[in-house]
């Protein structure tokens, strides 16, 4: 399409979409997703393919200036100013760096809305706004507003890092060198959660708590509203829960109030989700129980997978396959599904799959995550057909799939007969 039917169609999607007329929440939600696949289809039809490529290919530089004022807390020695404001000069002795490095860096992100140049081009002197406000840590952003710091360390640092090497790993199984682009790039030879929970590198796997958190905020935060958890068996088991974000996020829904659950995770994230915990409303605390275990283990002796017999109502497994190769989903389909037939129950109890999945509408963000997770643990953003493949692999069949306001399906399972 020319640039004029493209805009022309931009247009007339744009007005019916915010008219008011629309007031379906599907349909608002596809909307939106429409005119974001339509500005940037708009914008390859302007560029053309060379300039489209070029820029393209360098946006790896504006993810790293994103990275650069997160970490380095540029947003927060603004916002802790007297006014409000600061220098390049004063934000230069504040956070250590040079101002060179500072002034073009902040050019770029200006340039894309993060941060406000106050008096027009040139003036050097910074503000924050509602974008560079998303980058403010969570102690200084008191006030309780979204923050996106720690996705942003998540996807510029260590995301980033591991993606340089991804021609490695996508050609090192041929020289008989199965590893992932993190494997190489940070010289580990654990997975990624392994490897975040060693000494020295405990940050990281905190970091990456909280930028799951963001993220699925983010991408899905329809999910809690638009899928009938208040109808559901309880205790909730969570396999491979966290620190807790989802309950969290149930939990605030009135809808919600009745729920129990119980976070299943390695015992170093276990550790953590109580902590992150302890400091929740006591009504709260109340609703949450935790267990340590290791779902790559067999029997229910030995994973520590709760079995009916132990209280379990409905199982969950959310945003965990898709970093795991086919063969390891299949595994841990397996023994969760030993765990469920682990003792007699006159009906054999759910099990939910939360997972983002691809299609061919499926937007820019999907389509990066999946490289994400490619880089740093080998995984990958399965077709919803390709999960269903592993779903029978495992013993299991689909009873339903239910679509939400977000990234992701709720595809509800029951154990197949054998």
């Amino acid at each position: 399409m020319s640039p004029i039917d493209l805009a022309n169609e931009l247009q007339t999607l744009v007005a019916s979409t915010y008219s008011g007329d629309v007031t379906d929440p599907f349909k608002l939600y596809k909307a939106r997703h429409s005119i974001s696949d339509l500005c940037l289809s708009l914008l390859r039809a302007v560029q053309g393919p060379e300039e489209y490529t070029a820029i393209l290919a360098e946006s790896c530089q504006e993810s790293s200036a994103l990275n650069v004022v997160a970490s380095l807390g540029v947003a927060d020695h603004i916002a802790e100013s007297p006014n409000g404001e600061l220098t390049l000069q004063e934000l230069s002795e504040k956070v250590k760096a040079d101002e060179k490095y500072l002034s073009v860096v902040l050019s770029s992100l200006v340039y894309h809305g993060y941060f406000k140049e106050v008096g027009g081009f040139g003036s050097q002197v910074y503000a924050n706004n509602d974008f560079s406000s998303l980058l403010l840590s969570e102690e200084t952003n008191a006030k309780g507003g979204k923050s996106m710091k720690d996705a942003v360390g998540l996807s510029a640092d260590d995301g980033a890092k591991a993606t340089t090497r991804l021609l490695d790993a996508a050609t090192g199984k041929a020289k008989g060198e199965a590893k992932t682009a993190a494997n190489i790039a940070f010289d580990f030879s654990e997975s990624l959660f392994q490897w975040m929970a060693s000494p020295g590198n405990e940050w990281r796997g905190k970091r990456t708590a909280k930028a799951m958190v963001q993220l699925h905020g983010m991408a899905n935060g329809g999910i809690g509203e638009d899928y009938p958890w208040e109808k559901l068996a309880t205790p909730i088991i969570d396999i491979g829960g966290g620190i807790g974000s989802f309950q969290g996020m149930l939990l605030a829904l009135p809808k919600n109030k009745e729920l129990t659950f119980t976070i299943f995770d390695i015992e170093k994230t276990v550790e953590h989700a109580k902590k992150v915990w302890a400091g929740k409303p006591q009504w709260m605390q109340d609703k949450v129980s935790f267990i340590a275990g290791d779902f790559m283990k067999s029997s229910p002796n030995d994973s520590k997978i709760p079995t009916p017999a132990q209280g379990a109502g409905t199982y969950v497994i959310r945003h965990v396959l898709h970093d795991w190769d086919d063969a390891q989903v299949v595994t841990i389909l397996k023994h969760v599904r030993n765990a469920m037939l682990g003792s007699p129950a006159s009906t054999p109890p759910k099990l939910l799959l939360v997972e983002m999945m691809l299609n061919e509408t499926s937007s820019r963000f999907t389509r990066t995550t999946s490289l994400q997770l490619l880089s740093l643990n080998g995984g990958i953003t399965r077709t919803e057909g390709k999960i269903k493949q592993l779903i029978k692999e495992a013993g299991f069949t689909v009873d339903s799939v239910t679509e939400v306001r977000g990234v992701d399906l709720v595809v509800e399972l029951s154990p197949a007969s054998l």
